[in-house]
């Protein structure tokens, strides 16, 4: 059929984590490993099998979307977060949290960004030292995106910086790949807002749910190292 996505509908709204947390995306293979530790009488087991089973066929993504959720398919189909969980082909990338070997591909990556004024610049030291901060994608071992999540308990907010993709890795969603990969861990945290700094791409994250805020909005901490002369603009994200 050449198709190019199963849409499977089925009772739960699709596959959640140990924190009964919905996985949004899921590779094949770690599909594959859910599929072999459910129960055969469990009516996700065989749904999930159906969309595993049509991906490693060449279907490029299926999705398990729950037919009791009124509008589900809509909202799957015209939205941007999707609803339930997609699962997608085997991928030659990885997005995973950094490691302090990953420090010398992300000073390569951020280092035009930096001399742009698009990011403010870090140090290796820096990196080294909030290492535990980023994720990454690693694509046939090179590092070609990264994002940080810096947390401020006390409000329950965080603030997501460094987002850089390659320009040469740019226009496959990676950088939706990477909001989404720290909105789950601001979710983990308990975090219930996230905010960003920006001089540039403001439209990106306005259709990512973000909206304008002030300076009024950032967490104490925050407000007094912001820097004016950058004239960043403010955006804030209230996560569900």
């Amino acid at each position: 059929l050449k198709a190019d996505k199963l849409i499977m509908f089925n009772e739960e709204e699709g596959i959640l984590n140990s924190e009964e947390q919905l996985l949004s995306e899921l590779l094949a293979r770690d599909a594959q490993e859910l599929v072999d530790e459910m129960d055969d009488q469990d009516s996700t087991k065989a749904a999930l099998k159906a969309c595993v089973d049509a991906v490693r066929a060449g279907v490029p993504r299926a999705h398990l979307i729950s037919y009791n959720e009124n509008g589900g398919l809509i909202r799957e189909l015209f939205t941007r977060e999707g609803a339930g969980t997609m699962v997608d082909e085997d991928s030659y990338e990885q997005l995973r949290p950094a490691s302090i070997d990953d420090v010398g591909g992300m000073m390569a990556l951020l280092a035009p960004l930096e001399e742009k004024g698009v990011l403010v610049r870090r140090s290796r030291e820096l990196l080294e030292n909030e290492i535990e901060r980023f994720i990454v994608v690693e694509r046939d071992g090179a590092i070609v995106a990264c994002a940080a999540l810096y947390p401020f308990e006390e409000e329950l907010s965080g603030e997501l910086a460094c987002l850089a993709v390659s320009p040469a890795y740019r226009g496959s969603n990676r950088g939706e790949r990477l909001l989404k990969g720290i909105e789950l861990a601001a979710r983990k945290q308990g975090l219930s807002t996230l905010f960003l700094l920006t001089t540039r791409t403001a439209h990106w994250f306005i259709e990512r749910g973000f909206i304008a805020g002030s300076d009024s909005h950032l967490p104490v901490k925050k407000q007094a190292l912001y820097n004016f002369q950058r004239n960043s603009k403010i955006f804030i994200k209230h996560l569900r």
